[in-house]
């Protein structure tokens, strides 16, 4: 579910914190976690934030988190740059 289904559905505040909760939990990854998915250096990550290859999600704590099924999504990308760039 998104968190825009959360936001829009009838139930009460305290069940779609709970939703929403569950959702970064399962959904949401570090920058440390996304560069051991896509096996690059974090200063590797930082660029394909600043090239918009990635969009970071900010939570409260000015943390920045990704999307685990983007940076999936994302992988055979970096791959094929790796496999280009390594030969």
């Amino acid at each position: 579910m998104s968190i825009k289904k959360i936001l829009e559905s009838t139930k009460s505040i305290n069940d779609k914190e709970r939703e929403i909760e569950a959702y970064y939990q399962s959904e949401l990854i570090t920058r440390s976690e996304a560069s051991q998915l896509l096996d690059v250096t974090p200063q590797s990550l930082d660029r394909y934030l600043k090239q918009n290859k990635l969009v970071p999600f900010i939570n409260k704590n000015r943390n920045i988190l990704l999307k685990k099924t983007d940076v999936l999504a994302f992988k055979p990308e970096v791959d094929l740059m790796k496999k280009t760039f390594n030969k």
